[in-house]
């Protein structure tokens, strides 16, 4: 099952590379780019500890891939700030497959906006961000907002041991921003784990 997820993964993250990739370099040099970085994470693999669950397994392989394919474009000169913004672009196109699949899915037990929304991330919480690789707190609301902290996040925790919790933040923490906005929501977080702080302080809050 792992590997036919990462696979998926892989698959889907070539394929948005050469989209996003393909203004700045050549077709020669995106697969050169798209070779290394997985030699990169093959190399990378080995040193990444199982989790508790599939989920929290696969998301901290995905940072490995993640920290492969930065490693490969820094060694190439190109700058930490654009290589940040390549991997955002490239990430996002992956990340919202994610995010579309589960808005979807919630119109099959919910009309409601509001209703949708906290569906929708539970669903995430469910997989792949789940308990206990995972740890979360609800915090009860009396509107529709939707708050919850997350305490313990093994992606923040791989990034911090690559040196890369700035590049967590400003990718992978990033991308939940634009993903609220899909779900017809805005999302305020004051901080992330992977920014320093002891938890990651979600909150969501419907446009209607």
């Amino acid at each position: 099952m792992l590997q036919l997820i990462l696979f998926w993964f892989k698959t889907k993250a070539a394929k948005a590379a050469r989209e996003v990739l393909s203004t700045d370099f050549s077709k020669d040099e995106i697969e050169s780019i798209l070779k290394g970085y997985w030699s990169g994470y093959k190399a990378l693999r080995g040193d990444i500890a199982k989790q508790p669950t599939i989920g929290g397994t696969v998301m901290v392989h995905l940072a490995g891939m993640s920290t492969a394919f930065y490693n490969e474009l820094t060694k190439r000169e190109i700058s930490a700030t654009q290589t940040t913004q390549y991997f955002y672009d490239i990430a996002w196109k992956v990340y919202k497959i994610m995010g579309r699949f589960s808005w979807n899915l919630t119109r099959l037990k919910y009309r409601n906006k509001s209703k949708r929304l906290a569906y929708a991330t539970e669903l995430f919480r469910s997989f792949p961000f789940n308990h206990p690789s995972y740890k979360w707190e609800n915090i009860p609301q009396f509107d529709n907002t939707v708050r919850f902290d997350y305490k313990k996040c093994p992606v923040a925790e791989y990034f911090e041991t690559q040196g890369l919790s700035k590049f967590c933040v400003n990718t992978w923490c990033a991308l939940d921003f634009p993903l609220a906005k899909m779900w017809n929501a805005k999302l305020e977080r004051t901080n992330s784990i992977a920014g320093g702080a002891k938890a990651c302080d979600f909150k969501w809050i419907p446009n209607d």
